[in-house]
């Protein structure tokens, strides 16, 4: 029997996968746990592995193309085989001579790393799944297979965790909802079509418009197109979540400036000091900071959780990195333990596969806050939204020399920064954000504090 190859999944709310290239043509031989395409989440691109050996044939979707979780995407045949619904006069395969298959005996029950991505993200147990044919390793295709295969009990709904947290927000019964997922499971794209179907208005008639000069366009009659840009999956969902994070969240800014002198000369001297290890950037030091100000406030690390606020024990700092695609927000785990060489070491290596596109998935998630610093790029004041669940994202703009009046109202010229903080006031309040910046702003100022 054929052996499909599916969409896979490598997070709990995605829905949908684009391909981004096969590494493996029509046609050609595999083994089974070979690298054959590269998928492209909304976030990252992660290698698929061939579920069994045999011939890849019957590809159905190309590079480019969105692709519902679950949905076949391929076929991998063994000897003798043809596609599904073709007979062998019709099958223009070649099938080159029988693979050998290791014995039950031989077998040993582990499990590749993408495997173990896959459970982990379903909080699967790998105990419950079989390794395939070979007999060798639980891999990705074993995993996604088992859970496809799982029966969905009578009365159930089909539908994606994504579908049903949009469905509770918009108040529709999923009843009422048609699936176009693979076997009928129930799409985000379903419940928004099903909901706006639902509600029809009446368009009262416009009052007479007095007739004014038409605006210079071009002969279509509207403005000249420059081009159409299609979203990516990456861009699609920074428009969804930020859409819904500036809607749902009563988001609230304080700000204050920075004098930056000493935070520049520790890290000078850091570089200086340590010429051969990870090159320490004010971004770092940034890092570090907020970290130790976190681990004392910890009012700021939160989570608004309907009725509960969740204080987090972990201080995981996201920091806004600026990909081609657009942003993503690779994580920093437990920064309030890392020494600044370390922060400065994983942040080099995240940064540098982000923009590859070879960051983890797990390397994503667990934020509890984030930075976005847009400093290298000459802006000296901006806000940003919030990236939900956290509580709270801190805005660093450029430092900028300028004339600063002392205590003793002497005129100096002094490096000077300024920091935005937004924050959601469900958790937390003026002055718990006052109180964060005034600290950071002494660390900053102070940054032996942080050693």
């Amino acid at each position: 029997m054929a052996k499909q190859v599916i969409m896979p999944k490598f997070e709990m709310a995605q829905e949908t996968g684009a391909v981004a290239r096969w590494l493996k043509n029509e046609g050609d031989t595999v083994e089974k746990g070979e690298p054959l395409l590269e998928i492209e989440t909304d976030k990252v691109t992660m290698e698929v592995e061939a579920p069994a050996a045999g011939i890849l044939a019957g590809i159905k979707a190309g590079p480019g193309d969105v692709v519902p979780i679950g949905q076949v995407i391929a076929y991998l045949l063994k000897p003798g085989e043809v596609l599904p619904g073709e007979s062998p006069a019709q099958s223009a395969t070649v099938v080159a001579a029988p693979q050998p298959v290791a014995s039950a005996a031989e077998s040993q029950v582990k499990a590749t790393p993408l495997a173990q991505r896959i459970a982990a993200a379903h909080h699967l147990n790998l105990q419950s799944v079989s390794p395939g044919a070979s007999g060798e390793r639980v891999r990705g295709a074993d995993v996604t297979g088992y859970l496809g295969s799982q029966a969905v009990p009578p009365g159930k709904i089909r539908a994606v965790p994504a579908a049903r947290r949009l469905a509770r927000e918009l108040q529709l019964d999923l009843q009422a909802v048609s699936g176009s997922g693979p076997g009928g499971r129930i799409q985000s794209a379903d419940v928004r079509q099903a909901a706006a179907a639902a509600v029809q208005p009446s368009v009262p008639t416009p009052p007479p418009v007095e007739p004014q000069p038409a605006p210079v366009v071009s002969s279509a009659g509207q403005p000249a197109l420059r081009r159409t840009v299609p979203l990516s999956s990456m861009r699609r969902t920074i428009a969804e979540r930020l859409t819904s994070a500036a809607r749902d969240i009563p988001q609230f800014t304080v700000s204050l400036e920075v004098e930056m002198s000493r935070a520049q000369q520790m890290v000078d001297d850091t570089r200086a000091a340590g010429s051969e290890g990870p090159r320490v950037t004010l971004t770092a030091l940034l890092v570090k900071a907020c970290a130790w100000v976190l681990a004392r406030q910890p009012e700021v690390n939160a989570s608004f959780n309907g009725d509960s606020i969740l204080e987090w024990a972990e201080v995981n700092i996201g920091v806004a990195v600026a990909v081609e695609a657009g942003l993503i927000v690779p994580v920093i785990f437990g920064a309030d333990r890392l020494s600044l060489a370390d922060i400065a070491a994983q942040l080099n290596d995240l940064g540098a596969r982000a923009r590859e596109g070879k960051l983890r998935p797990e390397e994503l998630r667990g934020g509890t806050f984030t930075i976005s610093n847009l400093g290298m790029f000459g802006v000296e004041t901006f806000t940003a939204i919030i990236n939900p669940p956290q509580a709270a994202i801190l805005a660093v703009g450029r430092t900028v020399k300028r004339a600063i009046v002392t205590e003793d109202e002497q005129i100096v010229v002094k490096p000077m920064a300024s920091f935005t903080l937004t924050a959601d006031h469900r958790v937390i309040d003026g002055a718990i954000a006052g109180r964060f910046l005034a600290a950071l702003k002494q660390a900053l100022e102070r940054p032996g504090l942080l050693l």
